[in-house]
């Protein structure tokens, strides 16, 4: 993930890519819409883990005569979405400068679009991955999933603490 966010190649623009996945999102510049804002965020990711989710639930409903220890890998990969899910919805930050500082750092809220667009991009792929139901029955794609699911929490606690951190 970080390799992709540090290649050689033209900086990438976070928040252009942000605003171009989240209809309506107007970024954390303003003190006045930032906890919107990062409502709007976690309201997507949240929309995008339940779409994995009910693919999944649904993969699991069907594979009744599959092998125990996918249906059971899948379940597992299934009670981790949820965990996800949840802890994105309903992360509490309390007063913190990030939501009651006239302003924040540019670099600063870089970092945070950074963090949140990484997020996405794993979304996307995990979305990819669970296209195929049929894929969902081979080991290397569920290692995958696995791998994405952990990408997605530890990106979404560094921007939580990057959050709770913040300096104005």
């Amino acid at each position: 993930m970080e390799s992709e966010a540090n290649s050689g190649s033209a900086p990438r623009d976070w928040f252009t890519e942000l605003t171009a996945r989240i209809p309506g999102f107007v970024g954390y510049s303003g003190r006045e819409q930032r906890r919107a804002a990062d409502k709007m965020v976690r309201d997507t990711m949240v929309l995008k883990l339940d779409d994995l989710r009910d693919i999944l639930s649904d993969v699991i409903e069907k594979a009744n005569d599959a092998e125990t220890s996918i249906v059971d890998d899948l379940s597992q990969i299934l009670r981790t979405t949820n965990e996800l899910r949840d802890k994105i919805e309903f992360v509490s930050y309390g007063e913190t400068a990030f939501f009651s500082s006239e302003h924040l750092a540019t670099d600063y809220l870089s970092g945070i679009y950074n963090l949140e667009t990484i997020i996405y991009d794993t979304l996307d792929r995990l979305e990819t991955l669970c296209e195929s139901p049929k894929d969902l029955g081979r080991r290397d794609t569920l290692r995958e999933i696995r791998k994405g699911l952990d990408t997605i929490l530890q990106n979404f606690t560094a921007r939580k603490e990057a959050i709770k951190a913040s300096r104005p």
